[in-house]
């Protein structure tokens, strides 16, 4: 399988899902904002501020642990279309002839 065939093989088993790389990208984006706002919290005294930077960390958090199941099922079906592309084909034997 050439290479395009094997990277159209992905997308179609990805049903339109991004790829794994691109969701890593993604949920490192979120740890750096996260990073930000946790700067941001130990950095103010008002107790209002701490609540919503709270929350907006505590949101982040689920953000990211989506991508990274979202990434690990991505790389899962990548893998997957790789080593099924990678199998040598098998010859039919007597027995699945005669089915």
């Amino acid at each position: 399988m050439q290479q395009e065939e094997l990277e159209q093989a992905i997308d179609v088993a990805l049903e339109g899902a991004p790829r794994a790389e691109q969701l890593a990208v993604l949920a490192d984006t979120l740890r750096e904002r996260r990073a930000g706002f946790a700067r941001e919290l130990e950095a103010t005294q008002d107790e209002a501020k701490k609540r919503e930077l709270r929350k907006r960390l505590a949101e982040m958090d689920k953000q990211i642990d989506g991508l990274e199941e979202q990434r690990a099922v991505s790389q899962f079906v990548e893998f997957s279309v790789r080593a099924s592309a990678l199998r040598p084909e098998q010859e039919p034997t007597v027995e699945d002839d005669e089915e």
